[in-house]
């Protein structure tokens, strides 16, 4: 009786197994798959803050989300000022920040410490006077808002429109008739929370005109007025997410998601708001290329990996001496960004970027072995069997300054003549070790290059300065033209132009060209 039961059981377990196995990696794939799958994951839920104006499309957005993605969106809509009060005063809840005017999210963003952190644009909408059908035979213009006959209703200051449309109407000169009249004359001029009130009061012909958002009149089917003074009044629509989100890679997950070309934008258009120009293209776990200068590896690297971390992305990056990238792009090849030496190598492929942006600057510096004596500085170089190792002039943006610097100098001859210079380098590390190591008697580098290795600079190496204007490389970055997530691309400069990657620049020797 005891061995058929366990010669049962035995027959049976090879597909016990094998369920097993496979259940297993089901659930693992799940696990891997899911956005949720964060460092530090404590949470199966989102908690956003979204302008009333914008419910509509953030709405559909959210359900289409929550569907393919398993995940819960909880949403507190309200006027986009008084949002930023609830943020303000319960700092430790919610993830995402919604606002209609990006105002509120750079005040979140000023406070101290900052209540709102990494942001993305996400569509525009712009103000117009809306009529209800009988308001269409009365109001022309804004001037026959003052009409004693015709009633007016806006949104309260604290909503985005409210508070765009008292500046616009106090630069016009007609709001503080306007707000005379409200306190003389209740049913004249009345003042509601949102911008769908408004458009609600006017849609039911309970007011006459209002001011409010050209995609809610589109939405409510209002009459729209365009006032020229009103066209380049443009608010940003913008999503932030706050320092109190429990996940911020699953926050800036579905903010992607929000923004995207394929997923959000679609459905913003649908619901009339004018979508981004340069909106990204939709990827689970974005693949980035990015081009740097080899003697920005030190100064970059920490900041890259934790970027990469928090974004849920991954920075394809190929680093390189400038001369070999810049041959490589003229070749095909098209990074997402490029982070270059000096402006020089920059501009060889200017038409392939954005506008750059100057981050740092880097001292050339002499190199020589500690306490030989043999250099005080750059005429020591033509002394009589001295080893020099230089930057390569095409490969590199150390060795093409180098040649720049050695011909104003008048020396670059005569080192050729001499035959003093005996190595050329795409990569100022390479020159440092072979200092170190005894192989040179001095080499032209980067500050940085001597200083990212402490002991070698202690223990190893005397560093002499170089008195010359043009000893210097300025170092800017840019965003691809082709790239399909510019706006990742720019998270990753916020993150290069932060206080701490600063810091990391300096304490190499780097010199910081940008504010944070």
């Amino acid at each position: 009786m005891t061995e058929e039961p366990a010669l049962k059981m035995q027959q049976r377990s090879p597909l016990v197994l094998v369920l097993g196995s496979v259940i297993c990696i089901g659930l693992l794939g799940v696990l891997l798959w899911s956005p949720w799958n964060a460092p530090g994951s404590e949470q199966a839920s989102l908690v956003m803050y979204c302008s009333a104006g914008i419910m509509k499309p953030v709405q559909e957005i959210k359900t289409e989300y929550e569907k393919k993605y398993h995940v819960t969106i909880q949403i507190e809509p309200g006027p986009t000022g008084a949002l930023l009060t609830k943020i303000r005063t319960a700092p430790n809840h919610g993830d995402l920040f919604l606002a209609a005017d990006k105002f509120f999210i750079e005040e979140a963003r000023d406070d101290t410490p900052p209540r709102a952190l990494e942001s993305i644009p996400v569509a525009t909408m712009r103000p117009v006077l809306a009529l209800s059908k009988e308001g269409e035979a009365k109001v022309k213009s804004l001037d026959d808002l003052l009409k004693p006959d015709v009633k007016v209703v806006f949104a309260n200051p604290v909503a985005a429109v409210g508070k765009l449309t008292k500046k616009l109407l106090t630069e016009s000169g007609h709001w503080s008739t306007l707000e005379k009249q409200q306190t003389e004359f209740s049913a004249k001029v009345s003042l509601v929370g949102t911008v769908d009130e408004v458009s609600m009061k006017l849609q039911l012909g309970a007011a006459d005109a209002g001011i409010v958002w050209n995609s809610s009149a589109n939405q409510f089917g209002l009459k729209m007025i365009q006032i020229p003074s009103f066209d380049a009044a443009q608010e940003d629509i913008t999503i932030a997410v706050l320092s109190s989100a429990k996940n911020p890679t699953a926050a800036l997950h579905f903010a992607r998601y929000l923004t995207s070309r394929e997923m959000g934008q679609a459905i913003f258009a649908k619901h009339h708001f004018e979508p981004l120009a340069e909106a990204d293209s939709w990827a689970e776990r974005p693949q980035l290329n990015l081009m740097t200068g080899a003697m920005l590896r030190p100064g970059i690297e920490k900041t890259l990996k934790e970027f990469q971390l928090r974004e849920g992305v991954d920075v394809n990056w190929v680093y390189n001496g400038c001369g070999i990238l810049v041959t490589q792009m003229k070749g095909g090849l098209r990074p997402d960004a490029y982070f270059s030496c000096d402006v020089s190598f920059m501009t060889q492929v200017q038409d392939m970027f954005d506008s750059p942006l100057n981050i740092t600057e880097n001292d050339m510096v002499l190199l020589t072995p500690k306490g030989s004596g043999k250099v005080t500085g750059l005429e020591s170089l033509l002394d009589e069997g001295m080893r020099v190792g230089v930057g390569h002039p095409t490969n590199s943006a150390l060795g093409a300054l180098t040649q720049q610097l050695l011909e104003e100098a008048e020396m670059l001859e005569k080192l050729k003549q001499n035959g003093n210079i005996k190595v050329e380098s795409a990569t100022g590390d390479f020159l440092v070790n072979q200092v170190v190591t005894g192989a040179l008697d001095a080499v032209i580098v980067y500050r940085s290059n001597a200083m990212a290795t402490k002991e070698n600079l202690e223990k190893h190496l005397d560093m002499v300065e170089i008195k010359h204007e043009h000893a210097r490389a300025t170092q800017p970055w840019a965003v691809g033209k082709n790239s399909k997530h510019k706006q990742v691309m720019n998270r990753l400069l916020e993150a290069i132009r932060s206080q701490s990657s600063r810091q990391q620049f300096e304490a190499i020797g780097f010199r910081w060209k940008v504010e944070p």
